[in-house]
């Protein structure tokens, strides 16, 4: 598989996430909770891709997010990037394991980020980000991408077969 066969499928993949996300997942909700699935992306590149995949994958999701949301622009973007990036680190230097640990990283990776996220978004100005409820949904988000994380991993092995160990 040549490089551009292989962005190409990272592309397709992602639009076809973010479409999916806006256009059927939003409304899966359990106790009204909505799957985190642009953050699962992000933290699955990372994981799969390493730390500079995981960053470009944070950084287009998080971008598309950030079009469509009437939140502060360009915050889902910083977190997504960092996560991808940070996740994607720690399993080039610690995980390197087994695929359950994988998914257990993608569910506390997606906790994390949700905090980190309303947090630092009350501390720009984004009102009623953290509150009361934020850990029922961080929990009920966590138990979603813990399901989905398997597919998405699967997905990115299939976007970047050629690519994985390979340094260009």
């Amino acid at each position: 598989m040549t490089m551009a066969s292989a962005y190409s499928r990272s592309a397709l993949f992602l639009l076809t996430a973010l479409v999916l996300h806006m256009a059927l997942f939003s409304d899966l909700r359990i106790l009204g909770v909505a799957p985190e699935i642009p953050l699962a992306i992000a933290v699955t590149a990372g994981l799969v891709g390493g730390p500079e995949r995981g960053a470009v994958a944070g950084f287009a999701i998080g971008l598309g997010i950030d079009l469509y949301l009437p939140t502060l622009f360009g915050l889902s973007a910083l977190i997504y990037t960092v996560w991808g990036y940070s996740v994607g680190l720690l399993e080039e230097r610690i995980f390197r394991s087994a695929w359950w640990i994988n998914v257990l990283v993608t569910a506390a990776a997606t906790a994390g980020g949700l905090l980190v996220y309303a947090v630092l978004g009350e501390l720009l100005g984004e009102a009623n980000l953290y509150t009361d409820r934020l850990y029922v949904v961080m929990g009920v988000a966590a138990v979603y991408n813990l399901v989905l994380s398997l597919p998405l991993l699967g997905l990115w092995r299939w976007s970047w077969p050629s690519l994985l160990g390979e340094e260009h």
